[in-house]
């Protein structure tokens, strides 16, 4: 069927038109070059900005002779493989050559320009300015790599969280250190595999802290850990929620503080012990007595127990002697009662024993313990030797207790004045009274 031809070269001559004005709006560089010399046959305005050339200097130009000379070799091998039909298409970043002699990368595409034969016919070729794409990409990892360097020197454990279900997302090398896991290790373990396991310290309570920093912001608290090798340690954690490449992420701050635990546990010590002996001292006594005063749990008695003779081996025999002396004191009273029962030095040579729920008739059995323990710890020829004077009193009811101490001091002193009329309780060893 014959075809008015007018009408075809209209149609023609619009299709041109419509490949021209793309071509010209098109912000990568386009040309058509010739399938055996590679020769530049038409080409658009951008093409001549990248290469630095005039408009009118392209036509007839070799495309190799803008290609970097370290990369021609490659590129014809590959161009090769197109012309001959082995690809359609070949995509790949090039290092171009600029009038001035500049280089640039860009990215190049070509493709095969084939017949209604399937012969070649030229080849198309687009090509866009990769510089200002590398230099972002160059930026990007500049930061992802600044942003990895910090992320495993500090020496805080650094645990990335899914907000929703707690699995862990990502980790830092410091957790790999503190908890001994390797990086593989860890994306099979969850919250219960780095913590102590048992409530409050346990997966329910992790990812319910999770979820809260999630639904109400970060959250502080200390956390009892375990690591591989089941050693359980203090740490302090810190989450924060966030949106981290558009997915709802927890980040959790684990720092390490088990020496702060440590001083923290000495601290309480020293403040609730004396210093020298390791018994409880007076202000926790104190402590202890008024709360057991504000108690149902009767009866209650205490003995005080007044170590004779320290004075005197101060001044014969040294300080020393009567530290020691205190220290064997307070060994032999530590080692008769009960745990329940609260064995404290009140100061200089006196101490107390404060014991709930125990009668009169405890108390004397345990005041005939520490007299029976003083006389087998006797040795012949030592020159000093524990002894006391012991008191006790018992509260059978609250309106009792306020004169528990003063009726325990009174019978104490009085046995300690037995004890010089006896001639006993110089801290020196005479043998036994008669």
């Amino acid at each position: 069927m014959s075809g008015d031809p007018g009408v075809d070269r209209r149609t023609i001559g619009d299709k041109e038109q419509q490949l021209q004005a793309v071509m010209e709006m098109s912000q990568a560089g386009i040309f058509m070059a010739d399938s055996y010399s590679w020769t530049i046959t038409f080409a658009n305005k951008r093409l001549s900005e990248l290469f630095g050339h005039s408009f009118e200097n392209l036509n007839g130009k070799a495309f190799i002779d803008f290609i970097h000379p370290d990369e021609v070799e490659e590129l014809i091998i590959k161009m090769h493989m197109m012309i001959v039909g082995e690809i359609e298409r070949l995509e790949c970043e090039q290092r171009f050559i600029r009038s001035d002699e500049a280089d640039f990368r860009g990215d190049l595409s070509i493709r095969r320009l084939s017949g209604n034969d399937g012969s070649l016919q030229g080849i198309m070729v687009t090509i866009y300015d990769a510089t200002e794409r590398l230099e972002t990409e160059k930026q990007i990892s500049r930061i992802e790599n600044n942003y990895w360097e910090i992320f495993n020197s500090t020496n805080d454990a650094l645990f990335v969280h899914d907000a929703y279900t707690g699995a862990i997302v990502d980790v830092n090398k410091t957790v790999e250190r503190m908890y001994g896991y390797s990086r593989e290790e860890i994306f099979f373990l969850n919250v219960h595999d780095f913590s102590a396991g048992e409530s409050p310290y346990s997966l329910n309570e992790a990812v319910s802290l999770i979820r809260k920093a999630v639904e109400e912001g970060p959250q502080s608290y200390e956390w009892l850990g375990k690591r591989k090798d089941g050693e359980l340690f203090w740490t302090e954690v810190t989450l924060t929620a966030s949106h981290i490449g558009g997915e709802g992420r927890v980040l959790a701050v684990i720092r390490d503080i088990g020496d702060r635990k440590e001083i923290e546990r000495q601290l309480q010590y020293l403040s609730a012990h004396d210093s020298l002996t390791g018994l409880y001292n007076r202000m926790h006594f104190e402590t202890e007595f008024k709360r057991i005063s504000k108690g149902r749990k009767y009866p209650v008695s205490i003995i005080i127990a007044d170590l004779d003779g320290l004075k005197a081996v101060n001044d014969t025999l040294g300080h020393a002697a009567g530290d020691e002396l205190i220290k064997s004191a307070a060994s032999l009273l530590i080692h008769l009662f009960r745990p329940d029962d609260l064995v404290a030095r009140l100061g200089g040579d006196e101490y107390i024993v404060l014991m709930p729920e125990a009668d009169e008739e405890i108390a004397g059995i345990l005041m005939d313990r520490i007299r029976a323990a003083e006389k087998s710890m006797r040795t012949e020829g030592e020159s000093s030797q524990v002894r006391f004077s012991l008191g006790s009193a018992t509260a059978y009811s609250h309106e009792q207790i306020a004169g528990l101490f003063n009726q325990a001091d009174m019978r104490m002193y009085e046995e300690k004045a037995s004890h010089k009329l006896r001639g006993v309780g110089s801290g020196f060893s005479k043998g036994e009274p008669s």
